[in-house]
């Protein structure tokens, strides 16, 4: 597993996810909330991957890494 990509995929996935559920209208004929449940539903698969991964002895997504000084 690639965790740079997992947490790049987390991030894109909650952008669009926080997106579309603040811009979503109550107003109109769609009864939920805006959120594409497939993206919910990814984002939960990928979440539960990269913590397996670090779980299991992994290492981290660089972002998460401290820097060395």
């Amino acid at each position: 597993m690639d965790p740079d990509a997992n947490l790049a995929e987390q991030q894109r996935l909650t952008r669009r996810m926080l997106t579309a559920y603040f811009d979503h209208d109550p107003s109109n004929e769609d009864p939920g909330n805006g959120i594409d449940q497939d993206d919910a539903a990814r984002l939960c698969e990928l979440v539960h991957a990269l913590d397996t991964w670090i779980s299991q002895g992994g290492f981290l997504p660089r972002a998460w890494q401290k820097a060395r000084v």
